[in-house]
């Protein structure tokens, strides 16, 4: 049999993950009448196969995850082109069949279809607890311009209302609930590429209302999800409300979607006025948000990768940062940025 004739079965989830200035390609895949595989390819193209088998595709991402988050998607890399290297001096690889054409493209942006798509499969879910089109969109806005890196792991069942730990809820047709993580994971990606223009650029989605023949914009279920999403990490998020800029750049958010406030700034979004009056000022705040944090984001992407490229430098030696420290003082301490 050549490799022409191995017809593989592609599952819906496989997706491309991008952190930290990593892109992984996760891939999970099988032959007819067999058990899940799953693979993790990085951008240098080195790819991990895990040895056990999965039963069912979700499985194979939530094992994905669950590997990626428990050794940060850096040291992940690392070690998996570390052992690539030995086994390239030591062993005879052998290399997986490809399919061309496959894998469905996870960083396109969604078509206006298949948003309209995607808001009923997230209206359809059977849990009181799952999210409308704009609440997510908000949710991976928060999750796309913030402080750190928040893996899908932890906020996908937040997505589908389920409980932490649990990545898909058990329903009837599987297979709506597979594509609707394609669709979430697709509007996420698509987020991160606006942002990473030159300019940066954000396209937030929440609808237009009408009220006594007027027309408005109102984000108060947008801004819901973007506070969300914020709790995740609230420590994280705090040197922006620290920050008196921060605080403003936040605050059309805050008074739109935060679960308490005050009698005086309830007033404040009675009125659809108000409230299109606030979400007017949301996309500016956003790329406001997005430059603030973009030097830490730099910043650990950069430390992380310095730290791929140099050797490995004992605790008690002197920093390479030229500090005069010694390792573990300087830029072996966590707590410390160069």
């Amino acid at each position: 049999m050549t490799d022409d004739d191995i017809q593989l079965i592609h599952s819906p989830l496989t997706q491309t993950y991008s952190a930290d200035g990593h892109t992984l390609q996760i891939e999970i895949y099988r032959g007819a009448g067999s058990l899940w595989i799953l693979e993790i390819v990085d951008e240098l193209g080195t790819s991990s196969i895990w040895e056990a088998q999965f039963e069912t595709d979700t499985a194979a991402l939530a094992a994905a995850f669950l590997a990626i988050e428990k050794e940060g998607i850096h040291q992940f890399v690392i070690t998996a082109q570390r052992e690539a290297e030995e086994t390239e001096r030591g062993l005879a690889q052998t290399a997986r069949p490809r399919v061309p054409g496959a894998t469905p493209d996870f960083m396109a942006p969604l078509s206006e279809e298949e948003l309209d798509e995607l808001d009923g499969l997230l209206l359809d879910q059977d849990t009181e607890e799952g999210m409308t089109l704009d609440m997510l969109d908000g949710f991976l806005h928060a999750l796309a311009l913030g402080p750190e890196t928040v893996l899908p792991s932890r906020w996908l069942p937040k997505v589908l209302g389920q409980g932490d730990g649990d990545m898909l809820p058990p329903v009837a047709d599987l297979d709506d609930v597979k594509h609707l993580v394609e669709l979430v994971m697709r509007r996420f990606n698509s987020i991160v590429l606006n942002l990473e223009q030159v300019p940066p650029a954000v396209y937030p989605l929440w609808p237009i209302t009408s009220f006594d023949a007027d027309e408005f914009e109102d984000a108060q279920i947008w801004a819901y999800g973007f506070t969300e999403a914020v709790k995740l990490s609230p420590a994280a998020w705090q040197p922006l409300f620290d920050h008196p800029e921060g605080r403003q750049w936040y605050r059309p958010i805050y008074l739109l979607g935060a679960d308490e406030v005050s009698p005086e700034e309830d007033e404040l979004t009675r009125s659809p006025a108000q409230r299109a009056a606030l979400t007017a000022q949301i996309e500016g705040s956003l790329l406001r948000m997005h430059a603030f944090w973009l030097p830490l984001r730099q910043a650990v992407a950069e430390r992380e990768q310095a730290r791929r490229r140099s050797p490995k430098v004992g605790r008690n030696e002197p920093c390479p940062c030229g500090s005069g420290k010694k390792f573990k003082k300087c830029c072996g301490a966590s707590s410390e940025w160069h």
